[in-house]
């Protein structure tokens, strides 16, 4: 005897609405190419020159502490009638130098990756451009 195996009812997929693709439109358009290939060492100047603006303006309030920090040295080194300070307070402002001085050493190689790092990503994509 043979058994019989009810047939299945075809499952229905939910209708997904058609609608039209829209292509994003190209980042960099034929008539623009030509222009980026020729000017590829000013674009890569432009970048470099914004990175150390950058850099300065985030260095700036370093550079004034420290111009302050030199100011109040050559003041005190001035008057001779005053007896010279203690050795710690020329300990400790030496050590202040020093620490503001790898803070802003820090900072300066921070600025650099994030720059080199900027200059492969574009590199990457004009190499792309090229391909």
């Amino acid at each position: 005897m043979r058994r019989r195996i009810p047939k299945k009812a075809p499952v229905q997929q939910p209708v997904i609405p058609i609608t039209e693709e829209q292509n994003p439109p190209p980042i960099i358009e034929e008539e623009v190419m030509p222009f980026v290939l020729r000017h590829e060492d000013e674009i890569i100047n432009y970048i470099k020159e914004k990175a150390i603006k950058e850099t300065m303006k985030s260095l700036a309030p370093l550079l004034e502490k420290l111009e302050e920090a030199v100011k109040q040295q050559e003041t005190a080194q001035v008057p001779d009638s005053i007896p010279p300070p203690p050795a710690s307070s020329v300990m400790n402002y030496e050590e202040q130098l020093k620490q503001l001085q790898e803070a802003s050493n820090a900072k300066v190689k921070e600025k650099e990756i994030k720059i080199m790092e900027r200059m492969n990503k574009l590199n990457t994509r004009l190499g792309n451009i090229r391909i």
